[in-house]
């Protein structure tokens, strides 16, 4: 089973979690919004962008509360003004949970003011998919 979990600003990483999610069969969540999940997690996307320096508290937090008993494996993507991607952080934050993160991560533009207008856009959402689909097996 695959799961998908997004902290969105702005609303860019959420247009990436919906089409990350439709590309794996699963829900988008936002982080606000998990519930405690039914069923293991074969692989959980995890949407994060960076926001001065870090992903969102939020997301964080949820991520600290993480098991190997629940997740197996966690994909990251995200948007970001810059270059930046979240997998570095959320790489350190499971360390020694047991759970395996993904050696890459989708990472695309996303608008912020003025920068990367009309970002994450359709060329973008269907390379997140591709990446959700590569990284499920589907």
């Amino acid at each position: 089973m695959n799961a998908v979990v997004y902290a969105s600003k702005g609303g860019n990483t959420r247009k990436l979690a919906e089409a990350v999610a439709a590309a794996v069969g699963a829900c988008a969540q936002p982080v606000e919004e998990v519930r405690p999940f039914d069923a293991p997690i074969d692989t959980l996307f995890v949407g994060g962008s960076i926001y001065a320096g870090k992903i969102d508290g939020a997301l964080r937090k949820f991520l600290q509360g993480l098991d190997s008993g629940h997740v197996t494996r966690i994909a990251v993507f995200g948007s970001a003004a810059g270059n930046k991607s979240a997998l570095d952080e959320v790489r350190a934050i499971l360390t020694g949970t047991g759970i395996t993160v993904y050696d890459r991560a989708f990472q695309c533009r996303g608008s912020f003011l003025l920068a990367n207008r009309g970002r994450p856009n359709q060329d973008d959402l269907n390379k997140a998919a591709q990446f959700a689909r590569e990284v499920a097996g589907t």
